[in-house]
């Protein structure tokens, strides 16, 4: 009976085994099944494959590959979950030191395909540039870039120093120090790009001679002595002055403002000197601006005067127009 025992749990133990067996053989047969993506001529494709290789698998698919096509991974190696991209080789012209070739890629962008042909390098430059996507007949030009040095001398242009100076009127300057140019040596890079200057840079430079700065007073004083004492004014305009009459015109002696035209008030253009504006006008007095004319553009000035023979002994003369305050 022992015996029997003995060999009925050996049987046993054989089929136990062979079942183990065989689950292992078929977990492992299912666990080395992947899933892929692949991304080709337009068409997006999920298979399970057992290959190893993306080059089978793409083969599996049903996906030919010509010599200069491409593929990439989007993982570092082929797994389950890896995308396989296709890319088509396409001919692109390039053009590179004076000769034109025609090449067949399947690179993505210009960067990759000089890099590929050897000639990406930091003294070149691409157009269009090196991260443009490649496409089909497009054409690449490759700039050769050159640097060379010179050493030059050149002027050091001279600083203005403006010293204010209450001695003289507002908006009046007086030069006391002429400037004078000075002189530097320096290192100029000049950039070529296929022989032709580009650019140029100063690298490095040092004083040969100090400029001399010129010097200039600018006036700040804004008050003017008139017969009714002094007054504040805004700005000085200096134009070119003319007399005229109340009754000149249409004789109505009426002024674009409404205001009779009489001795001390003055036309004017607007845009420079706004209507309404009192006025000192050395060698005439106080005025205001009240009246406009035909003749009376930019720098010009009209005074009204009430004596004919003031007005024609007046003629036409500069004069410093005070705007006051």
């Amino acid at each position: 009976m022992s015996d029997d025992k003995s060999r009925r749990r050996g049987r046993l133990s054989v089929v136990i085994a062979v079942l183990i067996v065989v689950s292992l053989v078929a977990s492992g047969f299912v666990w080395a099944h992947k899933k892929v993506n692949i991304i080709a001529d337009g068409r997006n494709l999920d298979i399970r494959t057992l290959h190893r290789k993306p080059e089978d698998v793409l083969a599996q698919a049903g996906i030919q590959m010509e010599s200069r096509d491409e593929y990439r991974l989007s993982t570092a190696k082929l797994q389950s979950g890896t995308t396989i991209s296709v890319h088509r080789a396409v001919p692109v012209t390039v053009m590179y030191q004076g000769k034109t070739e025609t090449v067949t890629t399947a690179k993505l962008t210009d960067g990759e395909l000089a890099a590929a042909m050897g000639i990406a390098n930091p003294n070149v430059k691409l157009i269009p540039s090196e991260d443009t996507p490649v496409t089909a007949n497009m054409h690449i030009k490759v700039i050769t870039i050159t640097e060379s040095f010179m050493e030059k001398e050149l002027p050091v242009l001279y600083p203005v120093m403006r010293q204010p100076d209450p001695t003289l009127e507002k908006g009046d300057e007086r030069i006391v120090e002429d400037g004078q140019d000075g002189q530097k040596r320096a290192k100029i890079k000049l950039v070529f790009e296929d022989g032709v200057q580009t650019a140029e840079q100063i690298v490095e430079e040092h004083i040969i001679v100090e400029p001399k700065a010129k010097v200039i007073q600018v006036g700040t004083r804004d008050m003017v002595e008139t017969s009714r004492g002094d007054l504040r004014f805004r700005r000085i305009e200096q134009m070119e002055a003319t007399a005229y009459l109340p009754t000149d015109g249409g004789g109505h002696g009426i002024t674009a403002s409404g205001v009779p035209a009489r001795n001390g008030v003055v036309a004017v253009d607007p845009r420079v000197i706004p209507l309404g504006s009192r006025l000192f006008i050395p060698g005439y007095g106080l005025a205001l601006a009240a009246d406009t004319g035909g003749d009376i553009i930019g720098h010009r000035i009209d005074l009204c005067m009430e004596d004919e023979s003031a007005a024609w002994r007046f003629g036409r003369r500069p004069v410093k127009v005070y705007v006051l305050d």
